[in-house]
């Protein structure tokens, strides 16, 4: 009993000791967040159709936007049916968040171009080119839409940026993407994207996609991250940060954590080890699940926002870094 009691400690020991060595090391400086709260009221929120909110992206309004309704706004969406593309705005990254009152910003039907069972996963970001925001949301699973917009909540439609057909007939989605300015100077594209790729084998990857105007883009042949080890079977919220002067991939894997890969400005060399980057701390309000990172800067103060909790019961939370 004795002898078998220890082979089996042994066993989970060996097991817990490939599962860490499959992660890479901190670096130096490395960031410390600690959860502060929730950003979305599931209670009060007057737009909340299916009790869940996803994929907080985080828009400086107050740079880019004449008279906006707060110096920033973060938008939001139910995933499950109808979805809805939804903001809330604050003068201040550490709340109080207000509600829009007329969300859903884009729903999931709009006029002749579509009707969808739900939209969801907003990415907002600033097409310098065009001059307006560009935000970028999936309807449904298979394709990532587009839509521009001068103030932020009065919204044309754009098109289709992504679907399952630009990489290959074995994708079954294309979603969850987030859109950035192209980190490297001697590209022909000025923006990228990294969007969540599911296959037959139902396994979630993170391709890259490019693009000279933020409209029509090239899917590149190669995976950016695919799922294994600590990360477990799947990855998908794929975000593009820099710290301390070296870039990241950072996302999400089915495990429930956070995760940071290293990349280069080509957005091809990635790091062969993820670095634990967030994770839920099991007390009070801050446990279970954390997935779809943001991260945005203010005031000498860098914030963490995220969905927190599980897949079909999530709602959008926000974690500060520890001052070094």
């Amino acid at each position: 009993m004795r002898f078998s009691t220890t082979i089996r400690l042994l066993g989970v020991a060996l097991l817990e000791s490939i599962a860490s060595a499959q992660l890479a090391p901190a670096p130096n400086g490395w960031p410390n967040f600690w959860y502060k709260g929730h950003v979305t009221n599931k209670a009060a929120f007057e737009y909340n159709p299916t009790n869940e909110f996803i994929f907080p992206s985080i828009f400086h309004a107050g740079e880019y936007l004449d008279d906006p309704l707060g110096e920033w706004y973060l938008y939001y969406a139910p995933h499950e049916n109808p979805g809805g593309i939804s903001l809330v705005y604050s003068d201040s990254l550490e709340g109080p968040w207000k509600e829009y009152s007329n969300n859903p910003v884009i729903a999931n039907k709009w006029d002749s171009y579509y009707s969808v069972p739900h939209v969801s996963s907003p990415d907002a970001s600033w097409n310098s080119d065009a001059g307006r925001m560009f935000l970028y949301f999936h309807g449904d699973n298979t394709q990532t839409r587009w839509a521009e917009s001068s103030n932020g909540v009065d919204f044309r439609y754009g098109g289709v940026a992504v679907n399952n057909q630009m990489s290959g007939s074995n994708t079954t989605e294309s979603s969850y993407a987030r859109v950035f300015a192209h980190p490297n100077p001697a590209s022909k594209f000025n923006y990228a994207m990294f969007y969540m790729a599911n296959e037959k084998d139902n396994r979630r990857k993170i391709r890259l996609a490019e693009s000279v105007d933020g409209r029509k883009w090239t899917v590149d042949s190669d995976y950016v991250v695919q799922p294994g080890g600590p990360e477990g079977t799947d990855v998908s919220g794929a975000n593009y940060w820099t710290w301390n002067g070296q870039a990241y991939v950072i996302y999400h894997g089915s495990s429930g954590k956070i995760y940071a890969r290293t990349i280069d400005q080509t957005l091809r060399d990635v790091g062969t080890e993820p670095i634990l980057l967030y994770q839920s701390r099991g007390k009070g309000e801050d446990v279970g699940r954390v997935a779809a990172p943001d991260i945005a800067s203010s005031g000498g103060n860098t914030y963490l926002f995220y969905e927190s909790g599980d897949r079909l019961g999530a709602t959008i939370a926000w974690a500060k870094m520890q001052k070094q």
